[in-house]
């Protein structure tokens, strides 16, 4: 075997194996169009295993406490791959580490989020596991430029590598024909967030800076797609909230609005971060309302001009007040770069298999 990938089944309130979402399942399938690739997914929340292909990729799925999560450890020390990269927290991390360790393979880390802010994490004993993976990786793949920024010192060998989005989806489209498969009235005005909606993500400053927006006299109206926080009321009557859109229908439900949200505010999380959606929310070409933090600044290239727009973090009359900005002057940020997967993943594949 030439590449085994070790990544969480289920993050961002996405499904990896059956919405092939997202980083972890889109880089090893592009790499498996030339080398051999297993694709490990670790389950944190269902007891299932699953295996499949998908063209030349292979994809298991185990749950972490299980006797086939043991099985697939040896079954891979057997099959000694060449490359291990490990995405998803430290402690996938770690089981990258190790298994390359025993077989002596190169080993990658994909650093997607600041894994040290997340709830569950823990240091190994005395040790910041953080920091210790970033030292003995081989290669630190980064989405975000300030995590990779920060990261520097540590590393051996840094890579930004942000991520994508899958083109045959995310394009401009039709507002009118995307509201029909939602039922929406053309004539209503739509600001639009789609995802995950803990309070850091400044939905609530979204929701009280709407009501600021309607005194005014604009009818605006809110269309929400996601996973819904439990304290989280939607009793106000602008709101619409689909669900939690499937990942194949996201880019339908985004086209449906006027204006796009980005209501971040400031966290050790949030600011070391690079969201998806960012990127999908610029494909689609439309204005998006967002709040100056690291996320969208630092990982887009933003113009002085386009900075001047951004709403402050965490303060609702700001925001309204970017909204009607954007409702009466009208601007699309564009990406500096490619976001598309297949130009993000044969920069990655260059730099992995150069001496090759």
């Amino acid at each position: 075997m030439d590449v085994l990938f070790i990544g969480k089944r289920f993050y961002t309130n996405r499904d990896a194996y059956n919405e092939k979402f997202g980083r972890i399942y889109q880089i090893p399938h592009y790499i498996s169009k030339k080398k051999m690739t297993h694709l490990w997914l670790i389950d944190y929340h269902t007891r299932n295993t699953k295996r499949s292909n998908d063209e030349q990729l292979q994809v298991t799925t185990t749950p972490i406490f299980s006797l086939m999560f043991l099985y697939m450890i040896f079954k891979m020390i057997f099959k000694r791959p060449k490359l291990i990269i490990a995405s998803g927290d430290c402690y996938i991390g770690l089981l990258g580490l190790a298994l390359s360790r025993v077989i002596r393979s190169k080993f990658v880390f994909d650093v997607y989020d600041k894994y040290d802010t997340f709830a569950g994490y823990r240091n190994l004993f005395w040790i910041n596991l953080y920091e210790f993976l970033l030292k003995k990786a081989d290669i630190c793949l980064f989405p975000s430029l300030k995590l990779l920024n920060d990261s520097n010192n540590i590393c051996k060998k840094t890579l930004f590598l942000p991520n994508g989005i899958d083109e045959s989806q995310f394009y401009p489209k039709n507002k009118n024909q995307a509201r029909q498969a939602f039922n929406l009235k053309n004539s209503d005005l739509y600001i639009g967030y789609f995802g995950s909606m803990e309070t850091e993500r400044g939905i609530d400053d979204l929701i009280e800076a709407i009501k600021l927006v309607r005194n005014t006299g604009v009818n605006l109206k809110l269309l929400i797609g996601g996973k819904k926080r439990e304290d989280l009321s939607f009793n106000n009557e602008f709101i619409n909230y689909l669900g939690n859109v499937p990942f194949s229908n996201i880019s339908v439900a985004m086209a449906c609005c006027d204006l796009l949200a980005l209501p971040y505010r400031n966290s050790s999380f949030l600011d070391n971060a690079s969201s998806c959606k960012i990127a999908e929310y610029l494909a689609l070409q439309i204005p998006i309302v967002a709040t100056n933090t690291p996320n969208l600044v630092s990982n887009f290239y933003l113009t002085e001009n386009e900075k001047i727009m951004l709403a402050k973090s965490s303060n609702p009359n700001s925001y309204a007040q970017a909204i009607l900005h954007q409702l009466k002057n009208p601007h699309c940020l564009k990406a500096k770069d490619d976001r598309t997967w297949t130009s993000i993943n044969q920069q990655l594949y260059t730099v992995l298999f150069k001496d090759e």
